[in-house]
């Protein structure tokens, strides 16, 4: 056989035919590879487009929250070896872990005999109606100029316009679970954080609505308890002058409580709970800073949103309703304020609600529990985790790489929501029809049961209220009302509010000056027209016109204080 002739090497061989034959060669070797990088390129393509819902699948899965093995872990106390002096424990350490404090705060709490004060909240049936000027709708054109022949319609008097806002609400949260409200704006999720915290200035229940918390009805948990379920809104309220420091001490002045671990002062309490939040929050850098608002420059917009979380956030409410308080936050920010509601709800046992417009996948699946609202209809409650096979069973289509809290809120608006191939014409479109279909579910008959259960553990009526009332009279000040909402004395209210007054003024010098010298100046001025007046009956009227003066000039001042 004859052998097999090699294949000459391309940087050895002999030029054959001078220059021109070399470049040949380089033409057809440059010309084979161009055909293999475009044979390759094509390959990837039609692999893409074969592969790209599947990769789109996977990348959708991964994205969904994996519970972790638990079989053959074995549990391990993380408090062990920890003393009260290690950095882990001291919120001016780089080291602070938030968790371990409050587990260690607890374990102390526990050893002391300092009760908890923990509840949930169950809601039957919840209709609610609002009334006002932002629902008095003109109903024609012509119903301006007959305005002045009603009235009784257009100055308020007699029954006022009436509107549904929230229909036929049912649910359950136990101690230390987290509800996630999701809804486009005006689908009712202030209106519905604001009625299960008992905020209901403006808003009226239906007379079959029920609210409680562990047994307690919300009636009396207001008038006994009302500083244990807590609002927080959209808008921050601050005094701008202060700062963030001063702010956050205030508000933990005014919830210490009487019973402290290891016998704190209630000065050194209070303070140590401020590096505690102002820590969780990243707020520690702001400390000296002004608060501001529009006018007076201080924090940023996000840092001010931070210091209204810290703020309530040191009440230690069992009960908490944040309405939308991740606006205005970066979404690494918003992640730590939630996984901080996390940290709480699982060491203390506080119950959370969020209404969020928008909630990436990692902060979806901090929450426990999702309620979906459309046009003041609930159509979905229950576990986050099977939100969205709720709604792709009911025939919407997941675009790829959706997040779950997008894809159950974009269902409710028809220029987003896309139904399956085949289900256009039977899945539900108008509200109603989402009501009806989620009245009809498996998981409504699920959510119903655990209602039932929820009442069964905790009747109307039961230990819950004592329970809760120990807890609140131990955390109050000697002196206090028992039945009284507030944690200390009225004195000692009002020597928290002098103070705060002081450091307003101080904080304010510029314009404390200012109105000190313009009363000087004035004083002269006046007391310049009734110089040398007689000592005499004929002057009586003279005299009375400085005391006029004096106390209109003050009058008027103080209308530069209403902004403030």
């Amino acid at each position: 056989m004859a052998e097999k002739q090699r294949a000459p090497d391309p940087e050895n061989r002999a030029p054959q035919d001078g220059e021109e034959e070399s470049d040949s060669n380089e033409e057809t070797r440059y010309t084979s590879a161009d055909d293999i990088d475009r044979t390759r390129l094509e390959l990837v393509r039609s692999l893409t487009r074969q592969t790209r819902p599947e990769l789109a699948r996977l990348a959708s899965a991964f994205t969904q929250r994996e519970e972790p093995p638990t079989e053959g872990i074995q549990r391990r106390d993380t408090l062990a070896g920890l003393q009260l002096g290690d950095d882990v424990l001291n919120p001016s350490s780089p080291q602070f872990d938030f968790h371990k404090w409050a587990r260690m705060l607890i374990k102390l709490m526990e050893t002391e005999g300092i009760k908890r004060r923990r509840t949930g909240l169950t809601f039957k049936n919840l209709t609610v109606t609002g009334t006002g000027a932002a629902l008095q709708l003109q109903s024609t054109v012509s119903a301006p100029f007959m305005a002045p022949f009603r009235p009784r319609e257009t100055f308020g008097i007699g029954k006022k316009t009436e509107k549904k806002i929230l229909r036929d609400f049912n649910g359950t949260l136990k101690e230390g679970e987290m509800l996630i409200v999701l809804g486009r704006p005006g689908s009712g999720c202030s209106t519905f954080l604001r009625s299960i915290s008992g905020n209901m200035y403006g808003l009226s229940k239906a007379k079959d609505s029920v609210i409680h918390y562990n047994g307690v009805p919300q009636e009396k948990f207001k008038k006994e308890l009302r500083g244990e379920a807590i609002y927080s809104g959209e808008d921050e309220k601050h005094f701008p002058h202060l700062t963030v420091g001063q702010t956050l001490e205030f508000a933990a002045a005014a919830k210490t409580p009487s019973a402290r671990v290891m016998g704190m002062a209630r000065h050194e309490f209070s303070q140590h709970l401020t590096k505690v939040v102002m820590t969780v929050f990243g707020l520690t850098h702001t400390y000296n800073t002004k608060v501001g608002d529009e006018y007076i420059r201080g924090v940023s917009g996000g840092e001010r949103k931070r210091v209204s979380i810290a703020e309530l956030g040191l009440t230690g409410a069992p009960v908490c309703c944040w309405d939308n308080s991740t606006r205005g936050l970066d979404s690494s920010s918003a992640l730590e304020f939630c996984r901080a509601l996390r940290v709480a709800s699982n060491v203390f046992g506080t119950t959370q609600a969020l209404a969020a417009y928008q909630a990436s996948q990692a902060m979806y699946d901090v929450f426990d529990k999702v309620i979906v609202l459309y046009e003041g209809r609930q159509i979905y409650y229950g576990p986050t985790g099977a939100a969205r096979k709720y709604f792709e069973d009911m025939g919407w289509a997941c675009p790829p790489r959706q997040i779950t809290g997008d894809f159950v809120t974009s269902v409710t608006n028809p220029l987003e929501r896309q139904a399956k191939p085949g289900f256009e014409s039977r899945v539900p479109r108008t509200a109603r029809e989402f009501e009806q279909y989620w009245h009809q579910s498996e998981q409504f008959k699920y959510m119903q049961a655990e209602i039932e259960q929820s009442e069964k553990d905790h009747p109307i009526g039961g230990p819950a209220l004592e329970d809760l009332r120990e807890a609140h009279q131990q955390a109050q000040a000697k002196h206090v009302r028992p039945k009284s909402p507030y944690t200390i004395t009225i004195p000692m209210q009002l020597r928290l509010c002098t103070k705060r007054g002081v450091q307003l003024l101080w904080n304010d010098k510029a314009s404390t000056i200012s109105r000190v010298c313009s009363q000087v100046v004035m004083s002269l001025i006046v007391a310049s027209l009734f110089f040398n007046t007689p000592q005499l009956t004929t002057s009586f009227f003279a005299k009375g016109s400085v005391l006029f003066f004096a106390i209109l000039l003050n009058a008027l001042l103080a209308i530069t204080e209403i902004n403030k």
